[in-house]
């Protein structure tokens, strides 16, 4: 009986309160263990700048349209990418043409170039009247395709051909002479339409 009575009051410090204490600790740490990752923050379109954006490694934040088509700051000036142009007019506005009329110069094209303003153009030049077909192999932006027959007038018109749209070909509805390439978005801005007279070149 002794014994019993001496022993009961840790017997009652063990289950009054040690024993809650563990339950408490041991639910704690269970429930920060299983509990749900926060959800990252996004930050505003106001917040997120390309160069953030590159930063941050998110730079897929930016759709292709909003991505820029111009030159960047590591890029060479136009002179040095497309050297030798010459003036030309297509219907009023006046261009710079890079010529290809070697059947190389004519396969290479615009591919691997870095970009292309809206005031040089590439023009490619045949011997004959045909369905000449164009495809954005290796091209690295969305240009405009412009055809014109033998009478300098514009006979077809591809808007916006992408480089995604590789290995699909582009071809004009009517026999063509030349085809002009331009930057996507040129044929819109300035009211292309069949019918316009080019003014070509001497060559």
């Amino acid at each position: 009986m002794t014994k019993k009575f001496k022993t009961w009051p840790l017997y009652t410090l063990l289950l009054g309160f040690v024993v809650p204490t563990v339950a408490i600790f041991g639910y704690a740490y269970y429930e920060g263990v299983n509990a749900p990752a926060p959800a990252p923050a996004v930050a505003s379109d106001s917040e997120i700048t390309p160069a953030s954006a590159l930063a941050e490694g998110v730079f897929a934040y930016f759709s292709e349209e909003e991505l820029p088509k111009e030159a960047s700051p590591d890029d060479e000036p136009w002179e040095v990418i497309y050297p030798n142009t010459v003036p030309m007019k297509i219907g009023t506005v006046e261009v710079n043409a890079s010529v290809a009329k070697s059947w190389p110069d004519r396969i290479k094209g615009l591919s691997e170039t870095p970009y292309l303003p809206k005031e040089v153009v590439k023009l490619f030049t045949f011997d004959s009247l045909a369905y000449h077909s164009i495809w954005m192999k290796d091209m690295n932006y969305a240009i405009d395709i412009i055809w014109v027959d033998e009478k300098n007038t514009i006979v077809h018109i591809v808007k916006k051909a992408t480089p995604e749209s590789y290995p699909e070909t582009f071809s004009p509805t009517v026999p063509a002479l030349y085809v002009i390439e331009t930057a996507a978005g040129f044929a819109d801005e300035h009211a292309l339409t069949t019918g316009v007279t080019v003014t070509l070149p001497t060559l």
